[in-house]
C-alpha cells in the first residue's frame, strides 16, 4: 500500500491523488451574483413572440460587455468572477485553488479587502 502524498499550502495539509488534490467542494457555500456575472444573471428576453426567454449574452445590461460595474468576487488567483470559496473564505475557482496548492513555488496571495 502506498503512502499518500501530502501537500501543505497556506498552512493547511491536502492529500494528492493522481495529480489532483482531494478537496471537498460539496459542503462549501456557492456565491450568487445578481449583477455582473453571466452565470448568475436572471435577465431574460424573448427574441420573437412565443419564443423561449433566454439570456441576451453580451447585450445584457446587467452582466454583458456593456455592463459598467466591476465584476463581483474576483478569484484570488486569476481575477475572474468566482463562485466558490477556499478554506480562508476567499473567492476562488476549484482549478485555480488546486493549481496554486500543487505549484507550491507560488506565494499565497494577500487577502483582498472587501
Amino acid at each position: 500500500m502506498t503512502t499518500p502524498q501530502i501537500v501543505t499550502y497556506g498552512g493547511r495539509r491536502y492529500v494528492v491523488h493522481e495529480g489532483r488534490l482531494l478537496l471537498n467542494w460539496r459542503d462549501r457555500p456557492v456565491r450568487f451574483h445578481a449583477e455582473g456575472c453571466v452565470l448568475c444573471c436572471t435577465y431574460r428576453v424573448q427574441h420573437r413572440v412565443g419564443g423561449a426567454p433566454r439570456h441576451p449574452g453580451d447585450a445584457c445590461p446587467r452582466c454583458g460587455t456593456g455592463w459598467r460595474g466591476t465584476r463581483p468576487d474576483p478569484c484570488a488567483h486569476c481575477g475572474r468572477t468566482a463562485h466558490l470559496t477556499d478554506d480562508d473564505g476567499r473567492p476562488v475557482h476549484k482549478t485555480c485553488a488546486e493549481t496554486a496548492a500543487l505549484t507550491t513555488d507560488r506565494p499565497l496571495p494577500e487577502r483582498r479587502a472587501a
